[in-house]
């Protein structure tokens, strides 16, 4: 029987946040120092294998400047997100992190700004 994103998260320590839409995990850097502030630049993952996504993310939350890792638990036509977290100072790791995935045959990665998108928050429309 197959396990559920929920299953797959918590027999990794992930936690169930935002009412069930993602499973998170603190990253090192966080659980360290809870006062730490994150990067409002991410790295953004999709993938169709959740267990590969989930064990990359897993890894991910115990490098040294990770603050936050989280997937979905519903996909989107197949593809489950991820989204990776260093903290701030750590804009050079995120794109080198970039580049070391955008070509890899298992995820889709790609770096979102925060900043950048902030103004157009309220536009975003409801395809559901």
């Amino acid at each position: 029987m197959e396990q559920t994103p929920e299953q797959i998260g918590e027999s990794l320590g992930f936690k169930s946040v935002m009412n069930g839409r993602f499973m998170a995990r603190d990253g090192t850097a966080r659980r360290q120092n809870p006062d730490v502030i994150h990067l409002n630049k991410k790295l953004c993952f999709a993938a169709t294998d959740l267990p590969f996504l989930a064990n990359l993310l897993l890894e991910w939350s115990e490098h040294p400047q990770a603050f936050f890792v989280k997937f979905s638990t519903q996909p989107r036509d197949g593809m489950h997100l991820g989204r990776l977290f260093f903290i701030q100072g750590e804009d050079d790791r995120v794109g080198k992190t970039w580049a070391n995935y955008k070509n890899h045959p298992k995820v889709f990665c790609s770096i979102h700004d925060d900043d950048a998108t902030m103004p157009w928050r309220g536009l975003v429309k409801d395809w559901g």
